[in-house]
């Protein structure tokens, strides 16, 4: 289907049976119509000439229009109304046009000038199709705009017209402006009637509210089921053909199910059905474009959000682009993509859809899209059904595929699909071009989304978490559904509130039922919310789980440890997040975490029994069963092929942080150690070496803030000092190690050397709030820092200097901590003043450096004689801007003495330095010089602190040899004073002008400044020296 219609376009399809209709506007348009030809300036001002008939025969065309609308398939009538869109936004802009009462005949214009022919072309921007379609990714509001656009450069063309060309010269002053009014304003007069016109059109055609996403009366029925209210009053299709039915009462059952399947909960809970619990999430769309960056989050800020995602769903596919282009929707794990596609699905009314939905985890990875798109029939009817097949039978109806878990297919293969939402685009092509359009949905996890090439302008929606407003709802229906629990077990209903205090879990639909789960047992999070860190949540929550895969293995109560299995079950998992840490990834492979339990907790493969079923692997044992992890999944050679992922990745953080503390816990001396003896005693750090020698914490600041808030918690805290101390000692010692096998990442030697001790001066911070670095032995902390950042990557390198805050005490102790405050200012003492700047230049060059470099290009334009780090110091002190006075003040004291001529610079450049400044100066030794004193000169008599500054003068001029160099700016000062009329007092300690003329040498000042001379002479007959 075409993206836009012209006006031509929409009078031959609303019109293809109305042939005397059409004949006429044919007629009016000079052939335009039937002829194929295209709309030029004849045609248009025929219209304009003949624009009653036009509008009128035009109205009357979507009078038939609003007639036929039943009885046609669900294309065809997205296709009508399209076109009847298009007539409307050109009889909006006639019908004012006819209102306005122009004080001259169109005819009249003469257009024989080809520059104004094409001025005039800006108005069929009206007629031929090139004005944006309505669209359900915009606000109504944003596409008004565009219309309004629209309108307002048509009326911009014809003003530009009138007054270029020879009949606006015949018309007077009060018809010009009359003409500049009327049609400068014509847009919002056309707007209004185009809104009048369309809300005729949404009377019969109720869709088109939801393709320009108009404001409505909505229904407060739950979820998605508002998509089905409001398609009831579009449907154009007759009763479904039986397959169609089957596949409707295939989904809609789905609703009659529990939101999520679970082997086991407690007894008594009722997990509520899907179409009880499913809240409509709030969400953000946007047009791809080529700055658009959906897998960033950040880029998704700008975007807005939107809580009418049935108007928008709605809106989208009765909408032309929805048989054009795939809709993209992205969310995190848990967010409810897939329980989108069930309800959806569900929801679409069998009579005018029919909706595929597959599970592409289930589907063979060589699978072409329509075998994809047929395996998932034959999954939903249990027998073998082609979709050409489906399409034929389903007669009128509209496909809607629905592809579910694009990112599993990424993830679990590792092949790249870069093609694969452009063969989408070109299989809706191919079946529109068939007559059987198709809309195509596809689901993914954001994170997954930056491999996926995205077609140019197709809609990419994202869900986004749930508002304070919708996890109360949701938890609305679930302490509803669990009341006679709740009662039976004298327990209280989750509270809003409640649940929103662990916010990171509640927004996300999937983790919000397991803090609902969790507390339902025992009212946990009401009972401990107070004293309940996120330590205690997260230990808490994994452990209730952990417990009860436990119990399901041991139902004959055989094992006598039941702590000790839930243990092993939290080593287990935190190899898996320590298989993603070490990655740096939000998914890890099942080879993957088969290959690292077996390296680091020694776990091996199963062996083949004699049955047919194949043995789960050791990743496949611990992942496959617990509920805050997904699986992806796909099939390739009928085999499948898994990835694994926690909902939120804050649990992997936090067992990656588990596990590092448990093994400090592990390395805790049996007795309270003694200095003498601890220096012969060997700790075996073969598991946390093998741990921390692989990724820098910092490359997860949750993970440390786990840690530190285990550490506040550990009665152990300071025996943990001595001992991460003491295993800094040997650091970097060789020695061969137990866990060589374990290798998630490669890293050589020197890399794991210089990661493993800035690991351990990391937890010595957590540990210890803040540690000097001379209490682990390090005193050449610039040595030590510049092999950690010769080891790292440049991302690991910012992660840590962002995270590690280091402050000096002397040249070879500093004290580290964990934060990422800006570093305080450096202390003149504690530089190495031995270092001349050229040194350090010549270093920087040779090293090549760029943080240094930085620092060099910024200096590298000092003069030779002045470069050190003092004169850059203070060229840097004395000019940066904007400064504060007090700050200024505290510069010029500082440098008055070194760089006398920076300060006297700086001086001659500002005019609003304090006189208390210039008084401490004028006591430095520039205060002596003839340059301040001129400059001093220079601010008397100008209507400033004369007094005061005459003060600072004497002080500065005390035993200063004349000269008339310095003469001038004193003579030129004081004839300003006695010009203001200012008086001398008697008690002072400079001269009066009487004074000053008889001490300097006017003779020499004359040859310089003749002018000077002559005010002087004038002064001095005032003053009665010299006659008149």
């Amino acid at each position: 289907m075409a993206n836009t219609f012209s006006y031509a376009d929409a009078v031959k399809l609303l019109g293809a049976k109305e042939h005397k209709l059409v004949t006429a506007l044919d007629k009016i348009v000079g052939g335009a119509l039937l002829g194929g030809a295209t709309f030029g300036i004849t045609e248009l001002l025929s219209w304009f000439d003949a624009k009653v008939d036009l509008v009128s025969l035009s109205h009357r065309l979507l009078v038939k229009a609003g007639e036929v609308r039943q009885g046609i398939s669900r294309h065809d009538r997205t296709e009508r109304l399209q076109a009847a869109h298009a007539v409307i936004v050109v009889v909006a802009f006639f019908d004012v046009l006819k209102e306005l009462k122009l004080p001259v005949k169109l005819k009249e214009i003469g257009l024989d000038d080809r520059e104004a022919q094409l001025r005039l072309m800006d108005l069929t921007s009206l007629y031929d199709g090139t004005w944006l379609l309505p669209s359900p990714n915009r606000p109504y509001d944003e596409n008004l705009t565009a219309v309004t656009d629209q309108y307002s450069q048509a009326g911009t063309a014809f003003l530009q017209l009138f007054d270029d060309l020879a009949v606006w010269d015949r018309l007077s002053e009060a018809d010009r402006a009359q003409v500049t009014h009327l049609l400068g304003n014509i847009a919002p007069r056309a707007v209004r009637r185009y809104e009048e016109l369309i809300g005729q059109l949404a009377g019969e055609y109720p869709e088109l509210r939801f393709w320009l996403q108009m404001q409505q009366n909505a229904s407060v029925r739950a979820g998605l089921a508002r998509v089905e209210t409001a398609l009831a009053d579009v449907l154009t299709g007759g009763k479904p053909d039986p397959r169609r039915s089957e596949l409707s009462n295939r989904y809609r059952a789905m609703l009659s199910g529990p939101v999520i399947d679970l082997d086991e909960v407690p007894a008594g809970i009722v997990l509520p059905t899907t179409e009880k619990i499913y809240i409509d999430p709030s969400y953000q769309v946007s047009a791809m474009s080529s700055t658009a960056r959906p897998a960033e989050l950040s880029w998704w800020e700008k975007v807005l959000v939107r809580s009418d995602l049935h108007r928008y769903l709605v809106g989208y596919i009765t909408s032309p682009k929805a048989t054009v282009q795939p809709l993209i929707v992205l969310g995190d794990p848990g967010s409810g993509k897939s329980l989108l596609t069930k309800v959806l699905a569900a929801r679409l009314p069998a009579n005018d859809f029919v909706a595929v939905r597959v599970e592409l985890r289930t589907v063979p990875t060589e699978a072409d899209l329509v075998q994809q798109v047929e395996y998932g029939l034959r999954a939903a009817l249990h027998e073998e059904l082609s979709f050409a097949q489906l399409s034929r039978s389903a007669g009128d109806a509209l496909p809607v595929v629905l592809l579910d878990g694009f990112d599993e297919l990424l993830q679990a293969t590792g092949v790249s699909q870069t093609n694969y939402l452009y063969n989408i685009q070109r299989f809706q092509r191919e079946r529109a071009e068939l007559g059987r359009p198709v809309v195509v949905v596809v689901t993914s996890r954001i994170s997954v989304s930056s491999g996926m090439q995205i077609p140019q302008d197709a809609d990419v929606l994202r869900l986004v978490p749930f508002t304070d407003e919708q996890v109360g709802r949701w938890l609305e229906v679930w302490n509803k559904s669990n009341a006679e629990y709740f009662r039976k077990n004298m327990l209280d209903p989750l509270e809003p509130k409640l649940a929103l205090v662990h916010r990171d879990l509640a927004v996300q639909p999937l983790l919000l039922l397991m803090l609902a789960l969790y507390d339902a047992a025992d009212n946990s999070l009401l009972r401990d919310h107070e004293s309940l860190g996120r330590v205690g949540l997260y230990e808490r929550l994994l452990a209730r789980f952990a417990h009860r895969e436990v119990r399901k293995d041991d139902r004959d109560g055989l094992s006598l440890d039941l702590e000790s299995n839930v243990e092993i079950e939290f080593e287990r998992l935190s190899v898996v997040a320590l298989a993603m840490f070490h990655r740096g990834s939000q998914w890890v492979s099942q080879k993957d975490i088969d290959d690292d339990l077996a390296s680091l907790l020694e776990v091996q493969q199963p062996h083949r029994g004699s049955g047919m079923r194949t043995p789960l692997t050791p990743g496949a044992a611990v992942l496959g069963r617990f509920f805050f992890v997904q699986c992806a999944t796909a099939q390739r050679d009928s085999q499948p092929l898994h990835t694994y992922e926690f909902l939120h990745s804050t649990f992997g953080e936090y067992l990656v942080a588990r596990f590092i503390w448990c093994l400090l816990i592990e390395l805790l001396p049996a007795d309270p150690p003694r200095t003498r003896r601890r220096l012969n005693t060997y700790i075996h750090d073969d598991d946390l070496y093998a741990v921390l020698s692989l990724t820098p914490l910092t490359a997860s600041r949750s993970v440390l803030d786990f840690l530190a808030e285990m550490a506040m918690s550990d009665v152990n805290r300071n025996v943990l000092i001595d001992v991460v101390t003491r295993l800094f000692e040997v650091a970097f010692e060789h020695r061969a190690r137990s866990k060589e096998g374990y290798r998630p990442v490669h890293r050589p030697a020197p890399s794991k050397y210089a990661i493993y001790s800035l690991n351990l001066v990391l937890l010595s911070a957590v540990l210890d709030s803040a540690v000097e670095t001379r209490s682990l032995g390090i005193h050449d902390w610039p040595r030590l820092t510049a092999f950690w950042k010769s080891q790292l990557s440049t991302g690991e390198w910012a992660t840590l200097i962002q995270s590690l805050r280091a402050l000096w005490l002397d040249a070879s102790n500093v004290v580290v901590s964990i934060g990422d405050s800006w570093p305080p200012f450096v202390e003149l003492k504690r530089l190495d003043q031995s270092l001349s700047l050229q040194d350090a230049a010549r270093e920087l060059n040779f090293t090549v450096d760029p943080a240094g470099n930085l620092f060099r290009y910024a200096f590298e334009a000092l003069p030779d004689e002045r470069f050190n780090v003092h004169y850059a110091r203070a060229l840097v002190d004395l000019t940066a801007s904007p400064m504060d006075s007090d700050t200024r003040h505290q510069n010029y004291l500082r440098w008055a003495d070194e760089f006398p001529d920076l300060v006297l610079d700086r001086l001659r450049r500002d005019t609003w330095v304090s006189v208390d400044t210039l008084q401490l100066l004028a006591a430095k030794t520039l205060g002596g010089s003839g340059a301040f004193l001129a400059q001093l000169c220079e601010r008397i008599g100008r209507g400033l602190a004369d007094g005061e500054l005459l003060e600072v003068f004497a002080a500065a001029w005390k035993g200063m040899a004349t000269s008339p160099r310095h003469e001038i700016p004193v003579l030129d000062a004081w004839l300003r004073l006695h010009e203001k009329g200012y008086e001398f007092p008697a008690d002072r300690a400079y001269p009066d002008l009487a004074e000053v003329l008889h001490f300097v040498n006017l003779g020499a000042i004359g040859a310089v400044q003749p002018g000077l001379i002559r005010r002087a002479r004038i002064a001095a007959q005032e003053l009665g020296i010299i006659d008149d």
